[in-house]
């Protein structure tokens, strides 16, 4: 039996695997720059994010990724 291999949907600052999220809104809502959206069944991001990670955190099937978080002196 093999597993196909989960899918990411890379954005410019965040991916998502379409396979994990039950597009239950919490990264939408937690999104403080309001940058991401649920669009015909898949998250969108939009332009502005400033990669809190909040997304990240808070999603509970690990289904979206920030890339390159911010640190938490500010630097990339």
């Amino acid at each position: 039996m093999t597993t196909a291999a989960s899918r990411w949907v890379d954005y410019a600052e965040v991916r998502w695997n379409p396979d994990w999220c039950k597009r239950c809104h919490i990264c939408v809502e937690a999104c403080p720059r309001q940058v991401l959206v649920l669009r015909d069944g898949a998250i969108m991001q939009l332009e502005g994010c400033d990669r809190t990670g909040l997304c990240q955190r808070l999603c509970p099937d690990m289904a979206i990724e920030v890339i390159q978080p911010r640190s938490k002196e500010g630097r990339r």
